[in-house]
Parts: structure tokens; C-alpha cells; sequence
């Protein structure tokens, strides 16, 4: 279930991509004063405004994970064609699928893991205990509840081709694999890792940087009584957000209520409607809050600020120039977004660090 949970936010997230940025009108700015007129936000809303700073702290085990990525990341893999197929293994396959003796699907060059049952419940148990170039016919029985409607209860029959066995070994941390990983710029484990250390606190930081703007934001938001939502805009958005979901479906060759059952959980359309349309009028909220600060202090982005953000996103992204980031940004959307830096900036400058209380600490170890 914490696998689907975790799915369904991803697709939350995806269809919610676009709700931070304007409508594509020609006046950029026109965004702002839109949303500005759904709140009015007295100064003392964002004045000193209180915040427990996340934590940059780097401990050893955070160190130890980088060391582990970087042995991982320099893992060698070969092909094993003589060993028995065990629980866990990863093995190479060709297969064929077939149903009521017709051919639904087919997969060459393809990973199975052992112990995952990726072919359907009991599929691993038949292949387990055969041997590279071994060709195994096992069958698989769709739940009756399945969400493919077309084979729900019915039996699948695979032809599966075991090619290999693919064994991937992890060096360990010498100092030999850094100098080879590292092309000689680093030649010892004690360098290497201060260097990882490095990274780590950076990147800590940056995560620390943006925990406490998000949490900032988001104690202005709390404070604020949100007059209205642009309606028309919010009912835009969710037609949106469900023809991707109407897409999605189709992609998976599953009916819409299908979908929306298993991955979002919800019976029927008029409650998932509901859902998306609390979804978008809380991106809104973020939305009028930016805009109505940014209106009050004059902190709407000029073309230094958009510049600039060009810039963060292309280094953020390894992104190598402004046609690459157009691809992913309308200039509606970079304006807002720049904007959104000033206004963050601005209220970090007027906001006040606290010490975490026991209710805070508890709130956290129950998040982790």
C-alpha cells in the first residue's frame, strides 16, 4: 500500500505541475493582480514570522550512505550462464504472453527479480531452480478484481526464455577505486571522503534552505483568509488534471474508474472531483499569497530576476541552455517563479528562527 501511496502523490505532483504559473496571457504580470484580488494580507501576517530551522546537520551515516553510492556507482555487472536461478536473483528473459491462446504481450532483453513476482502472483516460484538457456512455459491467474478488466480471472500463459543471470559486484571503498573512479583527482579514501563530505553538506543546506522558506510560506499562509479562488481558472485546471488522467488509463489499457479506484481511492467521479478540486485551491492559496506580497512591496520579477532564474533552473537541472529550459517553462511560468524567489527572499529577511518544542520533535520523528 506505501508503494501506491507514493505512486499516486508522483501523479499528484505531475498533474499539478502547471498550477503554479498563469494562463499563458500575453500580459505576464496581469497573473499577479488576478490573484492579488483573492486576499488581503495585512503586513503583521508576514512580519517577524516565526520558524524552527530544519537541521544541517551531516552525521555519519550520512557519509556513509555517499560512500556506499559511490562503491554502488562503480559496481561492475556480468553475465552468469551456468549458475541455477535462486530467490533474488536478477535474471535476463525473452518472453511471450498469451491468453485464451492469443498473444497479449511480449518482452525481449528483460529483467525479472526473483522474489518480486513482476509476471504475477506465484510466476518467480516456476522459474526459480532453472539454468540460463532453459525455456520455461509457466502460468499466471488474473485476480477476478484485476484492473485490466479484459483478463481479469482468466490464465496467462508465459514462454520465458532465461538468457542470464546478471551478478553485479560492488567494489570495495580503496583507495585504488578512487583513484581509478576519480581519474586520479583524488588518490586516497581519507580525500575522497572529506570531498564527499563536502557534497553531502552542501547538499544538506540546499535542502535545509528550501525546508525553511516552505515553512515560512507556509506559516504566512495560515494566517490568511482566503476571500475567493479564481473559480473559473480552478474548474480549468481540474478538467485538465482529469483529461490526464483519462490519458493515463488508456496508456495502461484500463477504464477511467479503474484507475482512479487503485490508484487514487476513490469509488466514484463526483468524490475524486472533489479531491482535485481541494488539490488546486490549496496550490492556489500559495499562489495568492505570492502574489498578493509581491504586489504590496513591488517584488514582481524584472528581467534580471528572470535571468537569474533561467540560470538556478539550467544549473539545478544540468540543463546547457535557454532553449532547453523552454522546453519545460513559459516565460508565464519563469516570471512567477523568479517572483516567488523575491518573495521568499523577502520573508526570510523578515522572519525569526525559534527553538523546536517537544510537540515540534514529536511532529518530525512521526514524519520521518
Amino acid at each position: 500500500m506505501r508503494a501506491k501511496k507514493i505512486f499516486a502523490a508522483g501523479m499528484v505532483a505531475v498533474m499539478c505541475a502547471g498550477l503554479m504559473t498563469g494562463c499563458g496571457s500575453n500580459d505576464t504580470k496581469s497573473q499577479f493582480k488576478k490573484f492579488s484580488k483573492c486576499a488581503t494580507i495585512d503586513k503583521a501576517a508576514y512580519t517577524d514570522i516565526e520558524y524552527v530551522p530544519a537541521s544541517r546537520e551531516v552525521s555519519e551515516d550520512d557519509v556513509n550512505s555517499a560512500i556506499s553510492s559511490f562503491c554502488s556507482d562503480n559496481s561492475e555487472t556480468t553475465e552468469d550462464k551456468t549458475s541455477t536461478v535462486a530467490d533474488g536473483d536478477k535474471i535476463n528473459v525473452d518472453y511471450v504472453e498469451t491468453v485464451s491462446g492469443t498473444e497479449k504481450d511480449s518482452k525481449t532483453d528483460y529483467t525479472l527479480t526473483m522474489g518480486n513476482n513482476t509476471l504475477g502472483d506465484g510466476s518467480d516460484d516456476q522459474l526459480i531452480g532453472s539454468k540460463p538457456g532453459d525455456v520455461k512455459t509457466i502460468t499466471v491467474t488474473y485476480p477476478d478484481d484485476y484492473s485490466d478488466t479484459t483478463v481479469a480471472g482468466l490464465t496467462a500463459e508465459y514462454k520465458v526464455t532465461i538468457n542470464y543471470i546478471s551478478v553485479t559486484t560492488v567494489p570495495e571503498y580503496t583507495d585504488a577505486l578512487v583513484k581509478k573512479a576519480t581519474d586520479g583527482e583524488y588518490t586516497t579514501t581519507d580525500d575522497y571522503t572529506a570531498h564527499l563530505k563536502e557534497d553531502v553538506q552542501k547538499d544538506k543546506d540546499d535542502s535545509a534552505d528550501e525546508t525553511d522558506r516552505t515553512s515560512v510560506l507556509k506559516a504566512v499562509e495560515e494566517k490568511v483568509t482566503f476571500d475567493k479562488y479564481p473559480e473559473d481558472e480552478v474548474a480549468s485546471y481540474v478538467q485538465s488534471m482529469v483529461s490526464n488522467v483519462r490519458s493515463a488509463a488508456d496508456n495502461y489499457g484500463i477504464d477511467f474508474e479503474a484507475y482512479m479506484k487503485y490508484f487514487y481511492g476513490y469509488e466514484d467521479e463526483a468524490s475524486f472531483l472533489e479531491y482535485l478540486h481541494t488539490t488546486v485551491e490549496n496550490v492556489m492559496k500559495e499562489k495568492i499569497v505570492v502574489s498578493c506580497i509581491a504586489m504590496d512591496n513591488d517584488l514582481i520579477a524584472d528581467n534580471a530576476d528572470i535571468k537569474a532564474y533561467r540560470q538556478k533552473v539550467m544549473d539545478k537541472n544540468n540543463l546547457e541552455n535557454d532553449s532547453d529550459v523552454d522546453k519545460y517553462y513559459s516565460e508565464s511560468d519563469l516570471m512567477f517563479y523568479a517572483t516567488e524567489e523575491n518573495v521568499l527572499d523577502y520573508l526570510m529577511n523578515r522572519s525569526v528562527q525559534v527553538e523546536a518544542t517537544a510537540t515540534d520533535a514529536s511532529e518530525a520523528a512521526t514524519e520521518e
